[in-house]
């Protein structure tokens, strides 16, 4: 590794129409990063606040080029099997999947370890303001942390995973090492998202008393946590600063868990 290659600084944020998330930090530093977050502005669209928070953000050198890996918080999102990944059927594939979307960029995350590839949509114009600070690799919650789940599983033969942030509840169920099911959602109301849940872990045939479930995210999972130890024992909630490397991540409050796992993981 160069010199150079050790200060190449890489540009990571997480895009939600309640708020982003940049974090500069050199990879092979751990102490290196800058975290800063912007409020948009609900008057103004989601690229026009997105294009305003670069030129405010006081950590982006508007004359340097990054690389750049941008996590787009999206309730759409679809699963196809390795076997059919073809980049020429994305869009055909997606829009069977969600016909009303238009105007988007069609983005794949393979996730090879579970054999499938994860199709998402990104903003035209969302697409098109990344682009102009640098290279631009894009996720969606659910790959990255189905990607954490591969780097450093948990030890169960059979569990739950929810991660709840802003307006969107994740919900992934783990057999043997192999998706049962993935599924994100809007939280609107706390009942609906406890009833989702309870009808997820009886379709996936999960033991109330055996089995486990996990959360993570925002603080919204401490009710969720209390509501749902009525039905299910095992309840268990992953702390980042338990999982991930000591690094200035773990001393700055309110990184999204995703976030984390992007910086540090991938």
């Amino acid at each position: 590794m160069t010199k150079d290659n050790i200060q190449k600084k890489t540009l990571s944020i997480r895009i939600s129409t309640n708020g982003f998330c940049f974090c500069i930090h050199a990879p092979a530093l751990s102490d290196s990063i800058e975290y800063f977050t912007y409020k948009p502005d609900i008057e103004r669209s989601l690229a026009a606040n997105l294009q305003a928070a670069f030129e405010s953000c006081p950590l982006v050198n508007k004359e340097e080029e990054y690389d750049i890996k941008a996590i787009v918080e999206t309730g759409e999102y679809t699963c196809i099997p390795a076997e059919h990944d073809n980049a020429d059927d994305y869009k055909q594939i997606f829009k069977y999947c969600f016909p009303k979307e238009q105007d988007v960029e069609i983005i794949a995350n393979r996730l090879n370890t579970y054999g499938f590839t994860i199709l998402f949509p990104v903003e035209n114009s969302i697409h098109e303001t990344i682009q102009n600070f640098g290279n631009v690799t894009f996720y969606t919650p659910a790959s990255i942390i189905m990607s954490y789940l591969s780097y450093k599983p948990i030890e169960r033969e059979q569990y739950m995973l929810t991660y709840l942030y802003n307006d969107f509840a994740f919900i992934l169920t783990m057999k043997n090492g192999k998706v049962g099911l993935s599924n994100i959602f809007r939280k609107e109301e706390k009942e609906n998202t406890l009833f989702y849940l309870l009808s997820i872990w009886k379709e996936q045939g999960m033991s109330q008393t055996e089995d486990y479930l996990y959360l993570c995210g925002d603080s919204s999972i401490e009710e969720l946590s209390l509501s749902a130890g009525k039905f299910i024992k095992n309840i268990r909630r992953i702390n980042p600063n338990e999982l991930f490397s000591p690094s200035l991540l773990n001393r700055i409050g309110g990184i999204p868990f995703d976030l984390q796992a992007l910086i540090l993981c991938e």
